[in-house]
């Protein structure tokens, strides 16, 4: 689904966190958006899973807008993994990944021996399967975060907004959630705080300083050493991985 942000301003002040966001972004395209602290990452990101009503601009995901759209049918199309998903901690993993299948159900309806696999498959892709039958108050940070995607992805969304998905992972971890992500072959939006990871998985990379869009484009276009000095403070380079060539991002502290 093609994804529309037709000036976008929104906040929680009377001076809106992000500004006049103008955005295009392909179907099917891994968008990174990154930005220092306080940048509006997060805010952007709650617009388009309707956790903040955007004060001017709208949104369209695949020619709907998505506050015009109702709350079940945006359930059945966009995944959320947000920060501050911390509720349900008396649910076991299971019956957490299984609340993906329920914005597909009527009102009375089940879940069939179908939902059951979508849940399963989605625990066993997200390394998630030996967790299946443990409260989440009994897991760590990783291990729910892991659950949490896992719910997102049995909805089966054409669209997945990730904020911050690798919070509280450990390498390896980080690396098998986003090259899944990466795999699905549908619509991503991921509020990434590490440049590294947005480097090497994204397609498309957007630049937010200070409630404003900098910059829009692939990993090469975008991280720049202009943009590593003036939004972020430090001195960078985008090198190949030696191994696969894929983009990577070296930091140094800023010379004087």
């Amino acid at each position: 689904m093609n994804l529309v942000f037709d000036g976008v301003s929104a906040g929680y002040t009377a001076v809106p966190a992000v500004h006049d966001v103008r955005l295009t972004l392909a179907e099917g395209e891994f968008t990174a958006v990154v930005g220092p602290n306080g940048s509006g990452k997060s805010t952007l990101l709650k617009t388009l899973y309707r956790a903040l009503r955007p004060r001017a601009g709208r949104i369209v995901l695949g020619g709907a807008d998505v506050w015009g759209t109702g709350h079940r049918e945006i359930a059945r199309r966009v995944g959320v993994l947000g920060q501050d998903q911390t509720g349900g901690y008396d649910f076991t993993a299971r019956e957490a990944v299984r609340l993906g299948r329920y914005p597909h159900l009527g009102t009375f309806d089940r879940l069939t021996a179908r939902d059951e696999a979508i849940v399963a498959e989605a625990l066993d892709r997200t390394g998630a399967a030996h967790l299946a039958g443990r409260p989440l108050s009994t897991l760590s940070g990783g291990e729910r975060q892991r659950v949490l995607l896992a719910r997102a992805l049995a909805q089966r969304p054409g669209l997945l907004v990730l904020d911050e998905p690798t919070n509280h992972l450990d390498p390896a971890h980080q690396i098998a959630a986003l090259s899944l992500v990466a795999s699905l072959g549908i619509t991503v939006v991921a509020a990434l705080h590490t440049l590294d990871l947005a480097a090497r998985y994204a397609t498309t990379i957007v630049v937010l300083h200070e409630g404003l869009v900098v910059a829009a484009g692939t990993p090469h276009e975008v991280l720049t050493p202009r943009i590593f000095h003036e939004v972020f403070g430090v001195d960078g380079s985008l090198v190949p991985d030696p191994v696969d060539g894929r983009p990577r991002v070296l930091l140094r502290e800023l010379s004087r």
